[in-house]
């Protein structure tokens, strides 16, 4: 299941990944190759002497959506050797770099000291997330959250597929006959996906379906049978075996987005702690800042609402640290909005029936 969420960037660790000094080595012998997909702190490979370590490939993995937090990669793949040959090539170019004496020009040392400050702040965020995002914090947000949701009903759908309306015509007197329906799916639908499986198409809202299929699933009883009815595909009759309250997400489902927004939260706490505890002169007009200055202090946020259902959106792998952006906002942030456990099978949307 996706979940839309909040989260700061990952530019420091980023950063951190390219920086790290990095070499390409030697073939490994089997038992290397083993030690070193069982400790993260093996050596990947040296570039002239220097070390390029497993975790300085998984870090960087993790940052291209390769793997998830708290997962590896087996060095022997070749996603870990791509990510290794990457910072190989970064190493060699920084090595060239110093040997040109890049390293001490102006320009070079400000932006290696700006990167330092970067990643200083991400491990300082890392070590808050540490002690304050535990699991009982992360079942309190998860059951604030499932305590939230709306659950419709939800129906366990079978249907069978004909090319005609004669065709269907016949099917529904079999079925008038006493014929089991999932027997006389596995015979006479054509939906070639479901047939064998007695027509199922798992567990559905009506909002969830197709215009013609939630109109059948809202008038048909549990253990009814639907009247005929035709879509793009052809012509449908629906049994529904059972009607249930629809299931929340499984805490595992809702621990990514709701991490994050733990992890933002405790970013947006320390930045406050820190800026009232800090002297910070700023050379622009404090109109156009968002910290509070002492001429002129900025207004208190409005209280957050109470976080809204929102329906899944797509996906994409969650950043392995989170970093603070330049200016971060102060507001309260929105805690992630649980949404419904995905269904089994669900019928395609309007413009597309349901698959054969």
């Amino acid at each position: 299941m996706a979940f839309g969420t909040r989260l700061c960037g990952a530019a420091a660790a980023a950063l951190l990944a390219c920086l790290a000094l990095t070499g390409c080595g030697e073939e490994q012998a089997p038992a290397e190759r083993e030690a070193a997909s069982a400790d993260p702190s093996a050596e990947a490979a040296t570039v002239n002497g220097q070390i390029i370590y497993v975790s300085d490939v998984e870090m960087e993995a993790r940052m291209k959506g390769l793997v998830r937090e708290g997962e590896t990669l087996e060095p022997e793949s070749a996603e870990f050797n791509e990510v290794l040959d990457q910072l190989i090539e970064i190493k060699l170019l920084a090595m060239e770099a110093i040997s040109r004496g890049l390293d001490e020009e102006p320009e070079a040392r400000h932006r290696l000291l700006t990167a330092r400050d970067n990643i200083l702040g991400n491990i300082l965020l890392e070590h808050v997330a540490d002690e304050k995002v535990d699991e009982a914090a992360i079942r309190k947000m998860y059951e604030a959250q499932v305590q939230l949701l709306v659950l419709d009903d939800e129906a366990h759908v079978r249907h069978i597929l004909a090319p005609t309306k004669e065709a269907i015509d016949k099917v529904v007197a079999e079925l008038k006959a006493g014929a089991e329906f999932s027997v006389l799916a596995s015979k006479r639908s054509t939906d070639q996906a479901t047939r064998m499986d007695g027509g199922d198409l798992g567990y559905m809202t009506a909002d969830d379906a197709t215009p013609e299929f939630a109109k059948v699933i809202r008038e048909t009883p549990s253990g009814g049978i639907s009247r005929p009815f035709e879509d793009q595909m052809g012509w449908h009759v629906v049994k529904i075996d059972e009607v249930r309250k629809e299931q929340p997400p499984s805490i595992e489902e809702l621990r990514g987005p709701i991490v994050q927004f733990l992890r933002r939260t405790q970013l947006e706490e320390i930045l406050k702690q820190l800026r009232s505890e800090a002297e910070i002169s700023k050379k622009t007009s404090p109109r156009n800042s968002r910290l509070d200055t002492p001429d002129e202090p900025r207004a208190a946020p409005a209280p957050t609402p109470a976080p809204a259902v929102v329906a899944p959106q797509p996906e994409a792998a969650p950043p392995a640290v989170v970093t603070p952006p330049p200016a971060a906002s102060s507001a309260p942030a929105t805690p992630p909005a649980a949404t419904p456990a995905p269904k089994s099978v669900t019928p395609a949307p309007a413009t597309t029936p349901p698959s054969q």
